[in-house]
């Protein structure tokens, strides 16, 4: 195990990131997360706000291996420069962080494939080369998605590191006073702290995220981000349709899609059929998403939605209207059944 660590760090050259390293900027102004005050025991305390990241912004901006080496980067920053200023002010070891993950306004949205997947790339990363660096995870404002948001990354965590997750709904404020002097919380999270002009964010450390302006986008960088080993193919014909079925056995199931086209759009939508033992027209079946026509081919589709009972679900790709061109689709489409977080701290549920 260390001499894998020691072969991840010389071959990235984690040991010079500090001094060698230009984070770009785009990140670095839009990028949920920072470091603001500490515990009462001492540790550095990192807020971020994950539904603020602009998710398509970011992804036509970097590459998730960018994303990837920016944590990579703020995990070093409080290794190096954070932690020896806390040991040497408290005179004892701090070498962990406290972590208030604020999930307001997150849903299903959010659940797009690239940012899940870049997102448990950084978890994999923490786990591998940053083992026993989490204090304590307060997962604050926790929604409705939120059982099929730990359902996606639970199995890239340690069981020492989930131990370490406390969730709460809306009522958390008074629970993070308990471990976090007034002063050293923000007030937008139940604290005092401000910043010298008045702001409840403190946003000169913490970045909330935010819309990205497009000056910042590259091109082609959607179709980059996207693993396409895992996507499969298949060409509906011209005046077709193309009807994938996908057995829901769990209510409340998420099932969730990424699509893209060649070169036209597309009719997309969800059934649910009603007669399970044979085929049936969309107007037969349960409208789950209305069909309509995407452009696919411009940026790719992605979305979910919740399975509320047990059935068939029928994924449709429509190209009945066009009598001239076939269409080449490219689809990845994943059932998530919920996940109540059995093996976490929830202290209050009430908000999901």
């Amino acid at each position: 195990m260390f001499r894998e660590d020691e072969d991840w760090r010389q071959k990235n050259d984690v040991d010079n990131i500090l001094t060698k390293y230009q984070p770009p900027e785009v990140l670095v102004k839009y990028y949920s997360g920072g470091y603001n005050g500490v515990s009462k025991e001492g540790y550095p305390i990192w807020i971020e706000m994950m539904a603020n990241n602009d998710q398509k912004g970011l992804f036509n901006s970097v590459t998730k291996k960018e994303i990837v080496q920016y944590r990579c980067y703020q995990t070093e920053c409080m290794f190096k420069n954070i932690c020896p200023e806390l040991t040497k002010k408290f005179g004892k070891k701090i070498d962990k962080a406290i972590q208030i993950i604020d999930l307001q306004g997150l849903g299903l949205k959010h659940l797009w494939l690239p940012a899940v997947e870049t997102y448990t790339e950084v978890l994999t990363l923490g786990e591998a080369h940053y083992p026993d660096s989490l204090k304590t995870a307060y997962v604050i404002n926790a929604p409705a998605a939120f059982p099929f948001a730990y359902s996606l990354v639970k199995n890239f965590l340690s069981e020492d590191t989930r131990s370490k997750i406390k969730v709460f709904g809306s009522n958390y404020k008074e629970h993070l006073l308990k471990d976090i002097d007034a002063d050293q919380l923000p007030v937008n999270w139940g604290g005092t702290a401000k910043d010298p002009d008045g702001d409840t964010y403190c946003k000169s450390k913490v970045c909330l995220g935010g819309t990205i302006p497009d000056k910042y986008y590259r091109m082609n960088m959607l179709s980059e981000n996207n693993d396409m080993s895992k996507f499969k193919t298949a060409t509906v014909q011209k005046g077709s349709t193309l009807q994938l079925d996908y057995p829901i056995t769990v209510p409340k199931s998420l099932l969730r899609w990424n699509f893209y086209t060649d070169d036209k759009d597309i009719g997309f939508g969800v059934f649910r059929r009603t007669n399970p033992d044979q085929r049936q027209k969309a107007a037969e079946m349960e409208a789950v998403v209305a069909s309509e026509r995407v452009n696919s081919h411009v940026i790719p589709e992605a979305g979910s939605a919740v399975c509320e009972s047990t059935g068939t679900y029928v994924v449709r790709f429509d190209n009945s209207y066009s009598w001239l061109n076939d269409k080449k689709v490219f689809y990845l489409v994943e059932v998530v059944e919920p996940d109540a977080g059995k093996d976490l701290q929830i202290v209050d549920s009430t908000d999901f």
